[in-house]
């Protein structure tokens, strides 16, 4: 379907307008708000189809906190204040003042040299929603940092399953070891996001299922489920990239994944025995 762009500049401003009418203390500039929205649309996707999928009341705040219009950084602060409390609630008064203060600069500010965090929020489902996720996860980082450098995501996740021992030493014994890596890489960019989400919260980020479960207003069972499937699908992937590009037989890339799956079981296995 082809919408020219008088039509999709009416429709624009029409969601502008509804949204200016409903929150007048807002200051959202038009042109702000029609650009984020056009970032957001994929080409192939109708402009109603895609505005009636979208929580614009959110991404109206959003965009004016991205304008840097106080009335909405006020709103925003009253929204998120709560769900920061929360993420930070276990680090400890001191550190939880010092990690809230460093999580509402990541969202407002700066997210690790790449701007504010609010930027990767897309409409897609309610904002409290994406923040608590986001919240725990930021959260949990920014303590832990205070502590050691805090390594790539992605690097952590896959340091979390080979680090040191028997499977890492395999690695090197076969010289294979950034293969693996960029094997593991790959696979882990093919889990959908929840699932990807979840495991990295409680390999990397060290959550128990009691914290991941709420994020996700799951019950617990639910969340140990999403983690075990999310590491046999990861491993999994990581096998059939293994075989395809170190081209290794059935066998010994089983091997290579048996030892990965381990340090996940045990991981797992020592979470669940300690109620977590």
């Amino acid at each position: 379907m082809t919408v020219n762009v008088s039509d999709a500049e009416l429709a624009m401003r029409a969601a502008w307008e509804a949204q200016r009418q409903a929150r007048p203390t807002l200051v959202v500039p038009l042109a702000a708000f029609t650009a984020l929205l056009q970032a957001l649309r994929p080409p192939e996707v109708p402009w109603p189809e895609l505005l009636a999928s979208l929580c614009l009341d959110d991404l109206y705040l959003v965009c004016g906190c991205l304008a840097k219009d106080p009335a909405s950084v006020q709103a925003f602060e009253a929204s998120v204040s709560p769900v920061i409390e929360r993420a930070v609630a276990s680090f400890g008064a001191q550190a939880a003042a010092e990690v809230g203060q460093g999580l509402r600069a990541a969202l407002l500010v700066d997210h690790r040299g790449r701007g504010p965090l609010l930027r990767e929020y897309r409409g897609q489902g309610a904002l409290r929603r994406w923040l608590r996720v986001v919240a725990v996860r930021e959260a949990t980082r920014l303590y832990h940092a205070a502590k050691r450098e805090a390594p790539a995501d992605d690097d952590a996740l896959f340091d979390s399953l080979v680090g040191a021992g028997d499977l890492h030493a395999e690695l090197v014994r076969r010289d294979a070891a950034q293969l693996f890596r960029r094997a593991f890489a790959a696979a882990l960019a093919e889990l959908p996001a929840r699932e990807r989400t979840a495991l990295r919260m409680h390999l990397v980020d060290e959550l128990s299922i009691d914290q991941i479960a709420p994020v996700f207003e799951v019950h617990r069972a639910t969340a140990a489920r999403w983690i075990s499937a999310a590491r046999d699908a990861v491993l999994g992937k990581t096998r059939q990239h293994l075989m395809r590009e170190l081209g290794l037989d059935s066998a010994d890339a089983d091997s290579l994944i048996r030892a990965a799956r381990s340090k996940v079981d045990l991981s797992l296995e020592r979470l669940l025995r300690s109620g977590g």
